[in-house]
């Protein structure tokens, strides 16, 4: 009866698996096809979708508009981010468990009202709505992922090893520099990563937010409006080559780097 159960159970959590990638794989099959069909079987397999894409000058405006999104929000939640983690596990008091509330908000609010709060709160304020306010709106949501990332990494360090390199002469700049930063800093990467790979493809805030511009999430969208294009396939198999690889790197940099220390 026991090996029945186990066989079934990873019947239904391969059928469940199947059931999510599915349609993931879909899209992946078709970005290949030679011909503009979406129905199989496959005439054969080529890479005429992603010239075609890459051959679309809305969608190389799009890839960059989305890179410099997704670099600029990294570089914004690395500084802020990093920094919070640092005062949040170094000290503790009301106003900082507050703060820390604040930040981990983003992570529990639908999207939708995020956006809408957002529009709604850079209207108020007379500021137009462009990539800059995308920016601020993905900093918003990501900045979580880097705060918990690196605070998780600061609890765990042993605070004996910076007051040892003090008691050896070093200043508190220099312990920082050369011993807690070094061990924090996989965490850091990992988690400006996870970050890089939410912006990328992130549509709901980006929508609301982004005004007359456009990224590779906005630019699919579009497409669909108007019928069903065989590049849309090639493009959104870009964005999940990009998510999964940052995604995977994140993934080594957090647990591989730290196990190995």
């Amino acid at each position: 009866m026991r090996r029945g159960e186990s066989v079934l159970a990873w019947l239904f959590v391969g059928a469940l698996i199947a059931f999510l990638f599915l349609p993931v794989a879909v899209v992946v099959l078709f970005s290949l096809n030679s011909e503009a069909s979406t129905s199989l079987p496959l005439t054969g397999f080529s890479l005429r979708w992603y010239h075609a894409a890459f051959a679309d000058e809305r969608f190389t405006s799009s890839l960059v508009n989305s890179v410099k999104v997704a670099a600029a929000t990294a570089v914004l939640v690395a500084l802020v981010g990093a920094n919070a983690s640092f005062a949040i596990s170094r000290r503790k008091s009301r106003l900082l468990n507050t703060f820390s509330s604040f930040v981990t908000a983003p992570l529990i609010l639908p999207g939708l009202f995020l956006g809408v709060a957002l529009l709604s709160f850079f209207t108020e304020i007379g500021m137009q709505t462009s990539l800059t306010t995308v920016i601020i709106g993905h900093a918003l949501v990501t900045l979580p992922f880097v705060v918990l990332i690196v605070n998780a990494r600061l609890m765990n360090l042993d605070q004996s090893i910076a007051e040892a390199a003090r008691d050896l002469g070093a200043t508190p700049f220099q312990a920082y520099r050369k011993i807690i930063f070094p061990l924090v800093r996989p965490a850091i990467f990992g988690a400006i990563l996870l970050a890089v790979a939410w912006s990328f493809d992130e549509f709901i805030i980006t929508f609301f937010t982004i005004g007359g511009q456009s990224t590779l999430p906005i630019l699919i969208w579009g497409l669909l409006r108007q019928g069903i294009d065989p590049s849309v396939n090639a493009i959104a198999t870009i964005i999940l080559g990009t998510t999964i690889v940052a995604t995977l790197l994140a993934g080594w940099l957090i647990s591989g780097r730290e196990l190995a220390r």
